[in-house]
């Protein structure tokens, strides 16, 4: 039995004939990021390069960490059940994959150690307050209360997701000098 090369293969990929001078449209490479300005714009899978968002410098990377965002309109939702539930629906969801570097690391990492102390001394100390009705040590108490929520708000957001659809997210907070490592969308294309 003698093997002749086939002339029609079913398991090619299709080819398509452009008319001379047209071009397809170039996009960014699936794995690569871009700048806007001040906002990066990566794919919604995206491993950003291995520096820290935050300084540039050489970073460790993070395991993925989600950004959820919707247009911001659905705040007219305002009655608290109606807009939570709406927002099931419409949020749109991105997984990045960042890096900080030590120094930025550690000072999370104890951004988070203060927010775990302050929030439980706060609640229990306005509890404690209002039990035994001295107004005077609820202020200091709730101030503590609120100084820890900054804290943990602090430690939880490293970037601010401006925007995300279908295929790209667009963040807000990192480094000056991390964005301008990144090409811009011109310099993506050529």
């Amino acid at each position: 039995m003698s093997k002749t090369p086939a002339t029609f293969n079913p398991y090619a990929p299709p080819k398509a004939a452009f008319a001379p001078g047209t071009s397809i449209p170039s996009a960014p490479d699936a794995g690569a990021c871009w700048r806007e300005d001040d906002i990066l714009i990566a794919p919604v899978d995206a491993h950003l390069p291995p520096r820290c968002v935050k300084c540039n410098r050489p970073a460790t990377m993070d395991s993925p960490r989600a950004y959820l965002w919707h247009h911001p309109g659905w705040y007219a939702l305002m009655p608290v059940l109606v807009y939570m539930v709406v927002c099931l629906f419409v949020r749109k969801r991105a997984v990045v994959v960042l890096g900080l570097c030590s120094e930025h690391r550690r000072r999370r990492h104890r951004f988070s150690i203060l927010a775990h102390a302050a929030c439980p001394l706060g609640a229990i100390g306005l509890l404690g307050a209002c039990a035994l009705g001295n107004y005077w040590a609820m202020l200091p108490a709730g101030v503590l209360l609120l100084i820890g929520i900054q804290f943990a708000t602090a430690s939880a957001r490293l970037l601010v997701p401006v925007r995300i659809t279908n295929h790209h997210i667009h963040l807000k907070g990192c480094a000056p000098g991390f964005l301008d490592s990144l090409p811009t969308l011109e310099q993506q294309r050529t």
